[in-house]
C-alpha cells in the first residue's frame, strides 16, 4: 500500500519586503481573477526530476530549503487589497509543507502513476496566494529511499522558463549533495521586487511609453473581421490538439538555416501560412508572447516575466519566404516592446475601440517556448531523413473548453529533439478535423521548407490533404 505523510521544510533568508506587482505578475494576476474558480492549465506549472542515488529524504529537503532561500518569488505571498489590487510580500523566513509518498517493496503501483497522481493533486487546485507560498513539493520514495522529486508552482511565481530554471537548479543542487560538494552558487538574477521598483523608475516608464506607442501603431492597422466564423461550433466550443514530432523539430532548424533566420521566425511564418487559409484579410491580430529575458540580468530570473505584444500580423505574399520577412519584422518589434504595463495597454485598446466605434477584432496568440531549447549536439541531420522521423509523430486531444479569450492559440514546447506543437481553436473557425490537419500541415510544410521554397498555394494543398484525411488512431472524437 502506498503511504502518504507530510514533512516541513524551513527557510531563513534574512529579509522580508513588500512591493507592487511587476508588469508580468500583474498580467497573470488579472488573468487568474478573470477565470477563477475555473482552472486553466497554465495557472499551475508542474515539473518532476530524478533524485540521484545515495541521498536520504533529509538531503532532498535541505536542497528545497536552498532553493527557497535563493528565489524570493517562491517565498512570496500575494495579498489582495480592499480594491482588489495585488501586491507582493516576500517572507524572510517560514515553512513549506512537503508531501512524501512511499512505495513499499513489491507494491505494483508504478512511479509513473505516482507522479501523475501527485502532480494532479498539486496542480489541479488553485493557490491561496494571500496565505500560501506559491510552490508545492512532493518526494516519491521506495522503501524510504528518494527516487523522484516533483513540484507545482503558481504562474504568479514563475512562467514556463522559470519553472525550467527551477528544475535545472534543483538537479544541480541534488547532484552536488550526492558528490559531497558545496551547492553551486546562485546565478545572478533580478528579484521580482527589484524589477517592480525598476518598472516604476524613469527608465522603466520609458520602456512602457515606447511599448504603448507601438501598440497604438499596430491597432490602427487592424481590420474589422479578419477571422470570421466558418462552421457551426461544437459544444464545448474550443478544442486543443497537440502534435509531437521529431521531424518538425529537425525540419524547422534546417529551414531556419536555409532561410538565414531563427527557428521562432520560421515557425511563425509556417503558422501564418496556414492561418492565411482561413483569414479574410491580409492582416490579422496576433499576440506574440515574449519571454522578456533578452537582458542578461533577467536571463535567470524566476517570476512571471513573459508578456504578449498585440501585433497587426501581415500575411500577404506568394511564398512562405515572403511570410518569413513579415514574421522577422514582427518578432523583432515584439521583442523590443514586450515589457509594458498591461493595464495601460488595455486602456489604449479601449480608447482605440471607442475611436473606431466598434470592438477591436480578436485574433490569435503565438507562444514559442521550444525555440529556446538548446540545439542538439552533432552535425545537422540530412533532410532526406525527415520522412523516417515523421513516422514517430503522434497526435492527441488533451483539452476542451467552453470559453477562451481568442479563437486561436498556438503553443510550442517540448525538448530539443521533439517539438510539442498545440493548437487551441474555436470550432466555429476550425472544426476538429481542421485543427488536426493544421498541425500535421505545419510538420509537412516545415519538412518541404527545409529543402526548398514553398508557395502559399502549395500550403493550401497540404492543409486540404491533411484536414480531409483520416489519421489512424486519432479520430475527431476520442
Amino acid at each position: 500500500m502506498i503511504n502518504h505523510r507530510t514533512v516541513e521544510v524551513t527557510f531563513h533568508a534574512g529579509r522580508s519586503r513588500t512591493a507592487h506587482l511587476t508588469w508580468g505578475q500583474q498580467g497573470t494576476w488579472d488573468v487568474l481573477r478573470r477565470w477563477l474558480p475555473e482552472m486553466k492549465p497554465f495557472f499551475v506549472l508542474t515539473r518532476w526530476l530524478d533524485v540521484p542515488l545515495l541521498l536520504e529524504v533529509d538531503d532532498v529537503l535541505a536542497q528545497l530549503s536552498h532553493l527557497l532561500q535563493r528565489h524570493e518569488s517562491l517565498r512570496t505571498l500575494f495579498p489582495a487589497g480592499v480594491d482588489g489590487q495585488g501586491s507582493q510580500h516576500v517572507l524572510g523566513e517560514g515553512v513549506v509543507t512537503v508531501e512524501v509518498v512511499d512505495r513499499p517493496d513489491g507494491d505494483p503501483v508504478s512511479f509513473a502513476d505516482i507522479v501523475t497522481d501527485c502532480l494532479g493533486r498539486a496542480g489541479g487546485r488553485a493557490f491561496a496566494h494571500d496565505t500560501e507560498l506559491p510552490i508545492r513539493f512532493a518526494v516519491a520514495t521506495h522503501e524510504g529511499i528518494p527516487v523522484l522529486l516533483m513540484f507545482a508552482v503558481s504562474h504568479l511565481a514563475a512562467d514556463h522558463l522559470g519553472a525550467d530554471l527551477l528544475a535545472a537548479e534543483l538537479a544541480a543542487l541534488l547532484r552536488a549533495r550526492t558528490d559531497g560538494e558545496a551547492p553551486p552558487p546562485a546565478r545572478p538574477a533580478v528579484q521580482p521586487v527589484d524589477l517592480a521598483v525598476f518598472e516604476r523608475s524613469p527608465d522603466g516608464q520609458r520602456l512602457n511609453v515606447d511599448a504603448l506607442a507601438h501598440l497604438r501603431q499596430q491597432l490602427r492597422r487592424l481590420p474589422a473581421d479578419p477571422l470570421p466564423e466558418r462552421v457551426t461550433p461544437l459544444t464545448p466550443r474550443y478544442w486543443r490538439g497537440e502534435l509531437s514530432s521529431d521531424a518538425a523539430a529537425v525540419a524547422l532548424r534546417l529551414a531556419a538555416r536555409r532561410l538565414r533566420t531563427t527557428t521562432s521566425v520560421t515557425l511563425l511564418a509556417v503558422v501564418n501560412a496556414l492561418v492565411r487559409t482561413v483569414c479574410a484579410t491580409p492582416v490579422y491580430p496576433l499576440d506574440i508572447m515574449q519571454s522578456n529575458r533578452v537582458e542578461p540580468e533577467l536571463r535567470y530570473t524566476v517570476t512571471s516575466l513573459n508578456q504578449a505584444v498585440r501585433t497587426a500580423m501581415e500575411v500577404s505574399g506568394d511564398t512562405v519566404g515572403d511570410l518569413v520577412g513579415h514574421a522577422r519584422a514582427a518578432m523583432g518589434a515584439a521583442m523590443r516592446h514586450a515589457r509594458h504595463d498591461g493595464r495601460a495597454a488595455a486602456q489604449v485598446a479601449r480608447a482605440a475601440a471607442d475611436a473606431a466605434g466598434r470592438p477591436l477584432p480578436v485574433g490569435g496568440q503565438f507562444n514559442d517556448r521550444w525555440s529556446l531549447q538548446p540545439r542538439p549536439a552533432g552535425p545537422a541531420p540530412d533532410p532526406q531523413a525527415l520522412a523516417g522521423l515523421a513516422a514517430t509523430t503522434t497526435f492527441e486531444w488533451p483539452q476542451r473548453a467552453a470559453a477562451e479569450a481568442m479563437p486561436l492559440y498556438v503553443d510550442a514546447g517540448g525538448t530539443a529533439e521533439r517539438i510539442h506543437l498545440s493548437l487551441m481553436a474555436d470550432t466555429a473557425l476550425l472544426a476538429p478535423a481542421d485543427i488536426r490537419g493544421f498541425l500535421y500541415a505545419v510538420e509537412q510544410v516545415a519538412m518541404e521548407l527545409a529543402r526548398d521554397e514553398v508557395s502559399l498555394r502549395r500550403v493550401t494543398e497540404i492543409f486540404d490533404s491533411h484536414r480531409l484525411c483520416e489519421v489512424p488512431g486519432h479520430p475527431d472524437t476520442p
